[in-house]
């Protein structure tokens, strides 16, 4: 898949805003790599110059391509990298998270024994475990079924054609698009990408690092998060054409947590469950409607 030499076979793009040495991690795990025909787009959303430095402390060592932008928004940022991108495959990094060494020669074994056209695999602590999710614990192709426990953004490599083709992610979805819809962005891209007959593929062997949020859960700040990114899932599952009976599940674990939560005293994940089932509610009675499939007509 990445085979030696001068041409640009996977494009990287990151998306950034606020933060500048927290790249670093990032930029040394591609250090570690083992090939090196791939670029790295680095999509700033920053006022100022703050990335100036950290970039150029690789840029011996790494192909990198250095976007500037003021529109805010993961998903636009993504979106303007993926139309420079040179590369036939892009990779979406989190501004924060690292990669083993390994990673492309494991995505190439991946690609190689199992063609498709986006792949993806799982968020791990260095020991291993899951994070940020519960992720399928066998490989298997990527349906309408499972996307919620395969994907994550920066694990998802696609072919820059299929991207195009499924019309890259929704810039109403996600991190900074302000929209009550936060997230669940790469799972409305992976079912597009599925609505055009593009393969996917999951290997939990596929792994990348990530900062965990071990911080209170408790706050304003975080039950606010928590409430516009449960909106992303119903929306999602809405506008993709989820009959309800596949949705209620994921409205009635808040609501159990809502009663365990407030038996057992801890008032303030009650809160939490109560706004994730208000976000989760709000986004599918929001969602646009599937359009119904045309009726066959006797004449």
């Amino acid at each position: 898949m990445f085979p030696e030499g001068s041409e640009i076979v996977l494009s990287m793009v990151v998306a950034t805003l606020g933060r500048s040495d927290e790249l670093s991690p990032l930029l040394q795990s591609l250090c570690g790599q083992s090939r090196r025909d791939f670029e790295v787009i680095v999509v700033d959303q920053n006022p100022d110059d703050r990335l100036v430095p950290v970039l150029a402390s690789k840029g011996a060592e790494l192909n990198i391509v250095h976007l500037r932008t003021d529109r805010h928004g993961v998903c636009r940022a993504r979106n303007l990298g993926a139309a420079h991108a040179r590369g036939e495959w892009l990779l979406f990094p989190d501004d924060d998270c690292w990669y083993p060494d390994d990673f492309l020669g494991r995505l190439d074994a991946v690609r190689a024994s199992h063609p498709a056209d986006f792949y993806s695999g799982r968020a791990a602590a260095p020991d291993g475990r899951d994070i940020m999710g519960a992720f399928e614990s066998s490989a298997m192709p990527i349906t309408r079924a499972n996307v919620w426990t395969t994907l994550i953004e920066w694990m998802l490599t696609v072919r820059k054609a299929a991207f195009t083709e499924a019309g890259g992610f929704d810039e109403n979805i996600g991190p900074g698009a302000k929209t009550p819809w936060g997230a669940y962005e790469v799972q409305d891209l992976a079912l597009n990408l599925l609505a055009h007959g593009r393969r996917g593929y999951y290997d939990p062997s596929l792994t990348g690092h990530h900062p965990e949020d071990l911080s209170d859960r408790t706050t304003a700040t975080n039950i606010a998060k928590m409430r516009v990114y449960s909106g992303g899932l119903g929306y999602v599952m809405r506008r993709h054409g989820y009959a309800l009976p596949a949705f209620l599940p994921s409205l009635l674990r808040p609501l159990a947590g809502v009663a365990v939560y407030t038996a057992s005293g801890k008032p303030g994940m009650a809160r939490r469950s109560w706004q994730i089932f208000l976000g989760r509610w709000t986004g599918w009675r929001d969602a646009p409607r599937p359009p119904e499939p045309e009726k066959a007509r006797v004449s």
